[in-house]
């Protein structure tokens, strides 16, 4: 496992090298320099990208808030609001009101995970968000001891997990 300092290095490892080469490459295309005049807002907008921390990750986490979820998917609030009424992206709602959501719902590309959102669609027919994020993120015996995500994630059939959602359901709503 890796700690917060390693992953901190790794991360700007890439990123630098990942400036320089954009960099390098504006340079060749002969790209003004204005074009990057505005350095605190790319700096923003990447450091955006980044999940936020919460005592709630230690459970279900990490998340995005909606501030670093628009700017990373590049939608507008309105739009992350209508795919949360929708059911297509998972969101647990903080005590103080704040909206936050969990960084592994996505794909690689960006996207909501649809096996995700079908076991979240279930699960919220009998609970509230958090205990849906929470069962989601807890480890299942029926599932070799990983959480959903983690069963969907590695690629096995959704059909085992949605069994169990389905079963958990039925008994929450009881």
């Amino acid at each position: 496992m890796n700690t917060l300092a390693e992953q901190e290095r790794k991360l700007l490892d890439l990123l630098t090298n990942s400036v320089h080469r954009t960099f390098a490459d504006a340079r060749a295309a002969g790209v003004p320099a204005e074009v990057f005049d505005d350095v605190e807002s790319i700096a923003r907008s990447m450091a955006a990208a980044l999940p936020t921390t919460h005592v709630y990750d230690l459970l279900v986490g990490p998340f995005y808030d909606t501030t670093g979820l628009t700017q990373w998917r590049n939608m507008s609030r309105q739009g992350i609001n209508k795919a949360v009424a929708a059911g297509s992206l998972i969101a647990c709602r903080l005590d103080g009101g704040q909206w936050v959501y969990p960084t592994w719902q996505f794909t690689d590309s960006g996207s909501v995970h649809q096996h995700l959102i079908t076991l979240w669609t279930t699960l919220r027919a009998a609970a509230d968000p958090w205990t849906c994020a929470i069962w989601l993120r807890s480890p299942q015996s029926e599932l070799g001891d990983r959480s959903a995500v983690e069963w969907i994630t590695d690629g096995h059939p959704v059909d085992t997990a949605l069994e169990l959602a389905r079963a958990d359901a039925q008994r929450w709503a009881a």
